[in-house]
């Protein structure tokens, strides 16, 4: 079966290189025979489209607006997603989610060297496919508290979206396995599940969280409690496949006569005219420029609105591109500068983390444990194979992160500001690097990689203190745009980590990890490996390795050598928010008013996690379903009270 699915993979790569040898044929032939054609500076000779609505980014907003805009089968809709289809089965197998980072189904951003980080770069994995970064993540479905959508009403000034405006939303996306309840809700298109296969060392971890008198919380998500507490993570999981926002929303409204979905097609800014329409926004938007997957340049009419929801960089760069922005920044490009705004690009947020991993006590041989030690071995196990394609259970169900929970590290603080989250995988520093190195040396079938057998947790800023930017420097849509995490820049981040790589070490010294827990080390330079196999499974394994001390290491206890340790490791654990935050129109900071409208431009709203003012406690991505399904609502009084 796998090999049989790598060689249709092999096929569909050789595909479309074939395709490219032909189109590159194709544009030979013309330049011989019409002198000089060239796909990019020549526009699409197809007759002009129009739409009553274009959507720019299928991820976790432009799915959800793809279907509540176009569910009356009346109003047309257009998709533009950059990336391909969600086909890659990797996407749809949960434990397939170290094969996804830096796959071609991920953008591979990466940030400007980092002044409180020594300088090094940060890489960001976001989504390139039907789904965006939902179908790339670790599947967590966490809303914050109520407290949250508070300070975005309090403090930014985002009135319309505090608790009670945002709970109907949430209660809408969503199809709660538990059933309904006060703070859920079922029959959305969003499966929400618990975990179908728990780790082992899972339970340890919360049977030690609970002898350490840490709070048990059973609902994440239910209002009615604190946030704070430990216990088994709720997932986006149908079945126990990955659910995204592509196999929900976009699904039912696949077959929709007016509904297109393109894919492969490269936005190269939102069309501005001068409006006519009155009121305090000089331009209006009328459409699209595009390249579309053909390699042709065309421009797209909207009839009523253009809707960027391509996330918290590709959003604020387009704005930026079209000459909405910071003036000084579009000028030094020689963009036309349209609308002068500040804040695009501005309030960027992540939440930063850092982790310990416990290599186990026999750390080669324990790969035989591959239910409880996740490696690649995991997903070679016949057993493990039947039991996910036969029953949608065990461990490739798994979602890395299946349990943890919220803590102060400061009994003051009016909401937990730390996440612990428990990984039975054995992780380097980085654990990007040893996701790439799981994928390309853990070949399910030949076990070619020597990872030793281990645990990981993982210290993460609940809610964030930092703030970055992003910003281009360049009018090329296809250059990345320059971005500024700007993490620990706040001392109060680096000091919640710190904090909980303290508390990390006490939990797992208790004697329910007694049977799991190894050394804080990593084996340096494995020599070799020698084993004889039975079938799949290892009888008889030697292992030459120089095991070395890593970082943290055991004897690094103060905090100023786990401050070091910080800056030197720290990664993201995804959820970026915040470019073209909503506010109050008189807010300067603000892009887009409640109404998610870019200020300046009739008709062109930013409905994604860019809008966001400040990122919840948790994942983002049902934060922004939540705030699609507003904005679709706000889109179809629009449209009423236009027609």
């Amino acid at each position: 079966w796998e090999l049989g699915w790598c060689w249709v993979e092999d096929w569909e790569e050789d595909r479309e290189m074939w395709e490219g040898w032909l189109w590159s044929g194709i544009e030979i032939g013309l330049c011989s025979y019409g002198g000089g054609y060239s796909k990019l500076s020549k526009d699409s000779e197809v007759e002009q489209r129009e739409f009553d609505y274009v959507i720019v980014g299928a991820g976790a907003a432009g799915c959800v607006l793809a279907n509540r805009l176009s569910e009356d089968g009346k109003k047309s809709v257009l998709l533009l997603e950059a990336g391909k289809g969600d086909d890659k089965l990797y996407i749809h197998i949960p434990l397939g989610f170290p094969y996804l980072c830096g796959s071609d189904v991920d953008w591979r951003y990466s940030s400007e060297p980092e002044d409180k980080l020594d300088g090094r770069r940060l890489y960001f994995p976001r989504g390139k496919v039907l789904g965006g970064s939902h179908a790339i993540s670790v599947m967590l479905y966490h809303r914050g508290s109520a407290r949250d959508y508070e300070v975005w009403e309090d403090e930014y000034g985002a009135d319309g979206w505090g608790p009670k405006d945002v709970l109907p939303y949430f209660k809408k996306t969503e199809d709660q396995e538990r059933g309904p309840s006060t703070f859920h809700g079922v029959g959305g298109p969003l499966r929400v599940s618990d975990l179908r296969f728990i780790n082992p060392m899972a339970s340890s971890f919360l049977k030690a969280c609970k002898m350490m008198d840490l709070k048990e919380n059973k609902d994440f998500n239910d209002w009615s409690i604190d946030q704070e507490g430990f216990g088994t993570f709720q997932v986006t999981q149908r079945n126990g496949s990955r659910e995204t926002p592509s196999t929900s929303y976009l699904r039912a409204a696949w077959g929709r006569k007016n509904v297109t979905v393109e894919t492969g097609v490269t936005v190269e800014k939102v069309d501005l005219e001068e409006s006519d329409l009155g009121g305090d926004s000089p331009y209006v938007a009328t459409g699209m420029t595009v390249i579309n997957k053909n390699g042709y340049r065309e421009q797209i009419r909207a009839r009523h609105e253009v809707i960027l929801a391509g996330g918290a960089f590709a959003s604020p760069q387009l704005l930026m591109l079209s000459g909405i922005g910071p003036a000084e920044d579009l000028q030094s490009l020689g963009i036309p500068v349209k609308v002068d705004l500040d804040g695009v690009g501005q309030n960027l947020q992540d939440h930063a983390s850092a982790l310990i991993s416990y290599a186990s006590k026999d750390p080669m041989n324990d790969k035989k444990k591959n239910r409880v030690f996740y490696s690649e071995k995991t997903g070679s196990s016949l057993r493990n194979l039947a039991e996910y394609f036969v029953l949608g259970g065990g461990p490739l169900t798994s979602n890395m992160c299946e349990a943890g929970g919220f803590l102060r590290t400061d009994p003051d603080y009016e909401s937990p500001d730390l996440q612990l989250r428990f990984v039975p995988f054995y992780s380097e520093p980085d654990p990007y690097f040893s996701m790439g190195d799981f994928a390309s040396a853990g070949d399910y079938l030949n076990n070619k990689a020597n990872r030793p057998a281990g645990f990981t947790v993982q210290s993460v800023t609940a809610r964030p203190h930092s703030k970055g930017s992003v910003s281009i420097s360049s009018t090329d849509v296809r250059q990345a745009p320059k971005i500024n995490a700007n993490w620990l820049s706040d001392e109060r981040d680096l000091k919640t980590i710190v904090e909980g790589l303290k508390t990390i070490r006490k939990i797992v010294a208790r004697p329910e990890f007694e049977d799991y827990r190894g050394d804080e080390v990593w084996p340096m330079g494995v020599v070799a490996v020698f084993s004889i196999f039975v079938v799949d499974e290892p009888v008889l394994t030697l292992t030459l390795a120089d095991y070395e001390q890593a970082y943290p290491g055991g004897d690094k206890v103060s905090d100023e050598d786990l401050a070091a340790y910080v800056k030197e490791s720290c990664h993201t654990a995804n959820a970026l928010i915040g470019t073209c935050r909503m506010g109050r129109t008189s807010d300067p900071e603000a892009v887009v008013d409640t109404k998610l409208r870019v200020k300046g431009v009739s008709r062109l709203r930013v409905i994604d996690s860019s809008v966001i003012p400040k990122l919840p406690g948790g994942q983002a991505g049902a934060p922004t379903m939540m705030i699609a399904e507003k904005g679709a609502d706000m889109l179809l009084d629009a449209y009423d009270r236009r027609t």
